[in-house]
């Protein structure tokens, strides 16, 4: 069984395609990027499940990998088996982009908190990047799962019209580029915002949606995943 998986992972990564390594969306503070951002978690313990039917190997819309297993031993030390996960998505062959994983539930709703679990980069580089919390909606099945990010546009269209306060820093884009916002809000007043907006359908968009333009579809972070191994 550990060659046939072998096997799938190898022939798997020969037919994946090139794209921005979503690690960088995620740390790099400093760069416009797509999703939502934060320091502070947006979930609480109490809040948090463990589904094992999210355990195995997965490729999404566009034939790349994500492996996801239980995590044994947490960003925080702990050396037991806890109710997260470690996702591994993988860009190239010889390296993947690493992130800790916590499920919750809130308000009736199904999300995941992502934040990155080893920043793999220079070392003075890694000294001037900031680890940040991401969330998207969740959809599970047995052989499927369906990921949404809240869209960093909508946000900013919330904020610049001051339709919302919650706590955040405003990252100014450069050469043309758009504005990046970090939420620097409590994970209580973030759970707030979830709470308010989780329903919104504006709050996301899927990469299927008619009438979008290519520009607009690739600022998108939506993924299909597909099981492909036991």
């Amino acid at each position: 069984m550990a060659g046939l998986i072998l096997l799938c992972i190898d022939q798997t990564l020969k037919v994946m395609k090139k794209r921005n390594a979503i690690l960088i969306l995620l740390i790099a503070v400093n760069l416009s990027s797509c999703l939502v951002k934060s320091i502070h978690p947006f979930y609480k313990e109490k809040d948090v499940i463990y589904d094992p039917s999210l355990v195995g190997y997965w490729l999404d819309n566009d034939s790349s990998l994500w492996t996801i297993e239980q995590l044994k031993v947490s960003s925080v030390g702990s050396e037991r088996a806890v109710d997260s996960y470690k996702i591994n998505y993988f860009e190239k062959k010889e390296e993947a982009s690493e992130f800790e994983a916590h499920l919750f539930r809130l308000n009736g709703q199904t999300y995941v908190d992502f934040i990155p679990f080893d920043i793999k980069v220079p070392d003075m580089t890694a000294f001037h990047l900031v680890p940040t919390h991401s969330i998207a909606k969740i959809e599970m099945s047995h052989d499927s799962i369906n990921l949404k990010w809240f869209n960093e546009s909508w946000l900013a269209g919330l904020l610049e019209n001051n339709k919302i306060r919650i706590s955040h820093e405003t990252i100014k884009g450069e050469k043309g580029d758009d504005d990046s916002y970090v939420l620097t809000a409590s994970t209580e007043e973030l759970q707030k915002f979830i709470i308010k907006y989780g329903n919104d359908p504006n709050a996301f968009k899927d990469n299927s949606e008619d009438g979008k333009t290519d520009a607009e579809k690739d600022d998108i972070m939506c993924f299909t995943l597909k099981r492909v191994l036991e």
